[in-house]
């Protein structure tokens, strides 16, 4: 992976920061306009729900942390690992597929979950409700070969 540029990565960790002291993300709410969210009792004002999911890395073993949005549908947590429709999952997808354990840090409280791909079932339910929640999801599937994941908390 190409390095990021230093302002970039500064951004990103003043996000993880403002998350994981406030409950909130600036860069949710930019990504809950920009998706469309569409009004639903679980996003009030349009509102994305963001959590920083905190893996190991599989190549330095150090910790990595992002932020992310997160849905909650019958009882299941679960991420998008979209990468905006790139060709290639999230490096965070990489490292769940290594090492499942994770810490997410939800309203500003930190818990330990174990991360898995939801099963073909699982997905043919939450991908349409996703769909219809979050409408930038399509685009971005339709821009990649790749079957983008969702990631489930538990």
């Amino acid at each position: 992976m190409a390095r990021l540029p230093l302002m970039t990565r500064m951004v990103m960790k003043l996000d993880v920061c403002s998350v994981r002291w406030t409950g909130n993300s600036f860069f949710m709410w930019l990504f809950a306009r920009r998706a469309g969210l569409t009004k639903d009792e679980q996003f009030q004002s349009r509102k994305a729900r963001a959590l920083v999911l905190t893996t190991k890395g599989r190549r330095t073993g150090r910790e990595r942390s992002v932020v992310l949005p997160y849905f909650t549908f019958d009882a299941h947590t679960f991420v998008v690992g979209s990468k905006g429709g790139a060709a290639e999952d999230p490096d965070w997808v990489g490292n769940l597929r290594e090492t499942p354990a994770a810490t997410v840090c939800i309203n500003r409280r930190t818990r330990s979950v174990s991360a898995r791909l939801a099963s073909s079932e699982e997905r043919a339910t939450l991908w349409p409700r996703l769909i219809a929640l979050a409408p930038t999801y399509e685009a971005y599937q339709k821009a990649t070969r790749r079957e983008i994941p969702l990631i489930i908390l538990r």
